[in-house]
């Protein structure tokens, strides 16, 4: 009785497979995407880490104490930055639109962009250390500054493929790391 069920669905197990079949093409295609992605994740990541890792090796103190106002006054933060982030966005594309007409508009606009996109990148770091820290005291780990921030990195790196809530977090987190730069530390 046994081999007869296994013979049976064995052979579902084939016939289903084969009225199926895929194209070659489409079978390398699903693979080099995955593969792809794959690589994206890990080398998206690994940039991450590695600006992380400098930023604490040259500025530990700084870094410190800023995480430590992130953790006391995110809310604060998260205000002031959406502020910033809101002000700042306007004008680029307002400088960006007369821009086209008007060169130096437009340099204004790029140079404006960069300057919220160095805020946000340097307030990263105390963001990812935040993290965590609340990561590894969950896990009872050991809290070695660099494995904080590199913990704290990966999990929020990981949150922007989780899709609305995921990316929801990394937007808090965002405005909370332009915010930093106006709290008081």
């Amino acid at each position: 009785m046994r081999a007869k069920m296994l013979g049976l669905t064995t052979l579902l197990a084939v016939s289903v497979a084969l009225s199926q079949p895929k194209e070659p093409i489409q079978q390398i295609a699903q693979s080099v995407g995955a593969i792809a992605a794959f690589w994206f994740i890990l080398t998206t990541y690994l940039v991450g880490a590695a600006w992380i890792s400098v930023i604490s090796a040259l500025l530990p103190e700084w870094v410190n104490r800023k995480a430590q106002a992130v953790q006391t006054q995110s809310a604060r933060s998260f205000l002031f930055g959406l502020i910033v982030v809101f002000v700042l966005g306007i004008l680029i594309i307002v400088l960006g639109e007369v821009g086209k007409t008007a060169p130096p508009a437009g340099v204004l606009a790029v140079l404006l962009l960069l300057v919220l996109l160095t805020g946000y990148s340097l307030g990263w770091v105390p963001v990812t250390w935040v993290i965590g820290r609340r990561i590894l005291a969950i896990a009872n780990c050991e809290r070695n500054d660099l494995v904080v921030a590199l913990v704290g990195g990966l999990s929020l790196h990981l949150l922007l493929f989780l899709p609305i809530v995921g990316w929801a977090v990394l937007f808090y987190w965002a405005v909370v790391a332009v915010g930093i730069w106006i709290v008081k530390s």
